[in-house]
């Protein structure tokens, strides 16, 4: 993630108050969370696990807190349990996800697990009836935060984010 794209981000996040930021730190998102770690208008908790980043920013959302959680498309699948509570309770949560797997994936992870990610990625989030968007360039990445961020809190259902191409790599 270039730092033109980390700079979008955390702008948007600001002018959309989204103040907390839980994150389960990973290889592709790593210049976000450490330039969120380093802006003192974030508050930033990392987690050990994606089921309890879930289950935070529910909470908080609850609470009224405007956050995000960070994960990458792995840490949706390990967490998947707890974000389909999120989608049964009603719960108003903005998830961003390094989308691995993708086409164009050049992480250098092997192909046939970078693959597995694309093949249930999406069809995960559909049946949990999660709302997505992958996006995958930067000139429509500010627009597609602001209006993920506006529905989730207007609809009250986590809105996941899978971040790709230009964005992420």
């Amino acid at each position: 993630m270039d730092e033109g794209t980390v700079r979008t981000i955390i702008e948007t996040f600001k002018e959309e108050q989204i103040d907390l930021a839980v994150t389960l730190p990973e290889e592709p998102t790593y210049p976000l969370t450490e330039a969120l770690r380093g802006d003192s208008f974030f508050q930033t908790l990392t987690v050990t696990g994606e089921g309890h980043g879930i289950a935070l920013c529910g909470g908080a959302s609850l609470g009224g807190r405007r956050c995000v959680f960070m994960t990458g498309i792995a840490g949706l699948l390990v967490g998947s349990w707890a974000l389909a509570q999120m989608g049964f309770y009603n719960v108003p949560l903005l998830i961003m996800a390094s989308y691995r797997g993708d086409i164009g994936d050049r992480s250098g992870i092997p192909g046939a697990s970078l693959f597995l990610f694309n093949q249930v990625g999406e069809p995960l989030l559909n049946a949990l009836r999660v709302p997505y968007r992958v996006i995958s360039q930067n000139s429509t990445l500010q627009r597609q935060i602001k209006d993920a961020h506006f529905s989730c809190r207007s609809y009250g259902t986590p809105i996941v984010l899978l971040l790709t191409g230009e964005v992420l790599w």
